[in-house]
């Protein structure tokens, strides 16, 4: 039995959070304050039958702001669909009474905290209160736990057979441990206790060896001393006899067996690291949990752990979880890991996030992707690149040229993607459709631009007709995903534009400007050529120092020059190769290059100055979008950076010199 659907009204951050479909296992991510410490609060009030009933009695701070409140009557739901017991007999006669849906078998559990009818009534009545009329107070309040649709259907006691346990963040697991009545050591030895003719043997011996022990003279002597003292101090009057003994009860030898970590038995939990003693807590904790799954009356606990790689080394963190969230299906972890991201399926993952002032939450429906593509992204996302689900913006590239360019040029334009949650993601390649599947409206709804090069070649037709125009190409397939209509619409014009063959003088074909354009109406940017050859009429003077740093002798370098001072205006194919045979050879490469010359393009001062002097505006004009995306070349990439820029920093890339900044708006919202 598995959770399916969630739906969180009015329960503190949330106003109606769904999550649907709520995948099993789970990995819920998000940024701090969004909610998932909330959101396993929620669960609790319908699912955990250890939270005691009072606790389910909510306060004012647990009604949401924006609600009318507890003195309005404003009501807090929680809404869980359970599916996945379809041949758990127990299962379906325990739920007959929540079931919703037959194909497939679902039942529905609400949890309720709503007005008493009769306190609306006496409300509404005018009687005499201490509370302002009309105005309801916690104590006209109810809650209940129903199940299907009707509100006078309860099942309160439901909760003891889908059960739902919380474990909070493992800070201090060590302590835990060495407290019996708080140790999972303790709980795991109640559920599989020993035989009990070796526990009364184990007594027995126990008994015979304490009744030698208390002959002993110094233990006779402190129990006289005792006696001597506490009359001295108390007076004759008080009736004690103090007797030194040792524990002889089951339960007293139970809290007692510790744990020890090598097989000699001389080293205890306190002499191992937190992040072991993390690892022997939960796995204790997981083992009692299967041991009460398989007995008669199994009891199927989902086990919820918040922030579990605390105190984990980062490699701990992947092996650990990848073994969990693939052998255990009843699990559900909150996390702020990238590298328990980096190894989670992406079926499991549910991003929560902030849009339109509200909590919103997105999980990967199973067929978004195809299994190609699925495997292909959880390969993808390593540590680094699952940073994308935990940023609030990504920007997809190529390669590893624009990896360390797009930053460079965001921060020559003050603009710091990180203070601002955006993460330039590489996918080493140009398939960029799985990325626009994944973080799209029917994905996770993230924020997203992509930025790839033109590619414009005069290749075969017929054998090749998609790379004649393979930025364009690219961008299409990805608009087919985003905007399906506009996609078909750009997919025709392109098909007849690329037949043609590209002009002798390096121009592009005609319309191609228009298509570009069309794509950037969609946050898809593609450039002229490659972004070295798009970026020298901006960067020209950084570029060839960074070449110089490079490669030594004045000949290379002078000839790198010339290659690129052919390259700031049209340019021919032949033209191109001169500049990019000289980055690609050995002694260079794209990545090495395209590092130093970020290392320069970060100390330009006058950026905004040089796009405004490439487009031609006066120095007190804005540069706008319409204008960056008309000039070729680097355009489309400084259309983008005009874009962030806007969205972070509520201004443009290149204001006019009184233009005000504007306030910022929230790139989830950005269009």
């Amino acid at each position: 039995m598995q959770l399916s659907r969630v739906r969180v009204k009015n329960f503190r951050n949330f106003k109606d959070l769904t999550i649907d479909p709520f995948p099993s296992p789970a990995v819920i991510v998000g940024e701090n304050g969004v909610g998932k410490s909330n959101l396993l609060a929620a669960l609790r009030l319908v699912l955990d039958p250890e939270l005691l009933d009072r606790h389910r009695v909510l306060d004012a701070d647990d009604v949401y702001d924006g609600s009318l409140g507890i003195v309005g009557g404003a009501e807090v739901s929680v809404e869980v669909e359970l599916s996945g017991f379809d041949d758990d007999a127990d299962a379906r006669a325990v739920l007959d009474g929540a079931i919703v849906s037959l194909a497939p078998l679902t039942a529905r559990l609400t949890y309720l905290f709503r007005p008493r009818q009769r306190a609306i009534d006496a409300d509404t009545s005018g009687a005499d209160s201490d509370v302002p009329e009309g105005e309801l107070t916690a104590a006209d309040y109810e809650w209940t736990i129903f199940g299907s649709t009707d509100p006078g259907n309860s099942m309160r006691d439901v909760k003891r057979y889908a059960a739902f346990s919380v474990l909070p963040a493992l800070r201090d697991t060590e302590q835990d441990l060495a407290r019996p009545d708080r140790s999972p050591l303790t709980r795991l030895l109640r559920e599989l206790p020993p035989a009990a003719e070796n526990l009364e043997r184990t007594l027995a011996v126990m008994r015979q060896a304490r009744a030698e022990l208390a002959k002993d003279d110094n233990v006779q002597k402190l129990t006289q001393q005792l006696t001597e003292r506490i009359t001295a101090l108390a007076g004759p009057r008080m009736s004690m006899s103090p007797t030194l003994d040792f524990a002889g009860r089951e339960e007293d030898l139970l809290r007692r067996v510790q744990l020890y970590i090598d097989a000699a038995g001389t080293r205890t939990i306190d002499r191992t690291s937190t992040g072991m003693a993390n690892v022997l807590y939960l796995a204790m904790l997981l083992e009692r949990l299967e041991i009460r799954r398989v007995t008669e009356d199994g009891e199927d606990t989902l086990l919820a752990v918040e922030e579990p790689e605390a105190h984990l080394h980062p490699t701990l963190q992947r092996h650990l979880f990848f073994h969990l969230l693939r052998n255990l299906s009843r699990l559900m972890l909150t996390t702020h890991s990238p590298h328990i991201a980096a190894v989670t399926p992406l079926t499991s993952l549910v991003l929560m996030y902030e849009e339109n002032d509200q909590i919103q939450a997105r999980s990967v429906p199973k067929a978004l992707l195809e299994e190609r593509e699925r495997k292909d992204l959880e390969r993808y996302l390593n540590v680094s690149r699952a940073e994308m689900l935990f940023a609030r913006g990504i920007v997809l590239v190529e390669g590893i040229a624009e990896a360390y360019l797009v930053p460079a040029l965001a921060s020559a334009a003050g603009l710091d993607l990180d203070a601002h949650g955006i993460v330039v993601a590489n996918i080493e390649g140009t398939d960029f459709v799985p990325y626009a599947r994944l973080l799209g409206p029917t994905g996770l709804k993230r924020s997203f631009w992509i930025l790839t090069d033109g590619d414009q070649t005069n290749l075969d037709p017929q054998q090749h007709a998609h790379l004649r125009e393979g930025g364009l190409t690219r961008a299409v397939d990805v608009l087919d995903v985003l905007s399906p209509a506009d996609g078909e619409r750009m997919r025709t014009t392109l098909e007849t534009m690329r037949l043609a063959e590209l002009p002798e003088d390096g121009s592009a074909r005609e319309g191609r400007d228009d298509l570009v354009a069309a794509a950037a109406q969609h946050r898809v940017f593609v450039g002229e050529h490659t972004l070295e050859i798009d970026l020298a009429r901006l960067l020209d003077e950084e570029m060839r120092a960074a070449f110089d740093e490079l490669v030594e002798g004045p000949v290379a370098r002078g000839n790198f020059a010339d290659a690129l001072r052919a390259a700031l205006s049209t340019t021919t194919p032949q033209q191109r190769r001169e500049v990019l045979s000289r980055i690609e050879k050995k002694e260079v490469s794209k990545g090495r290059y395209a590092q130093r010359l970020a290392a320069h393009v970060e100390q330009v001062g006058d950026l905004a100055t040089r796009v405004r002097t490439l487009v031609g505006v006066a120095p007190d004009q804005p540069v706008t979008q319409t204008m960056l995306m008309q000039m070729g070349g680097c355009g489309p990439l400084l259309a983008l950076l005009d874009q962030l820029c806007r969205n972070c920093l509520g201004r443009p890339l290149a204001p006019g010199v009184e233009m005000d900044a504007q306030p910022a708006v929230d790139v989830l919202d950005a269009g």
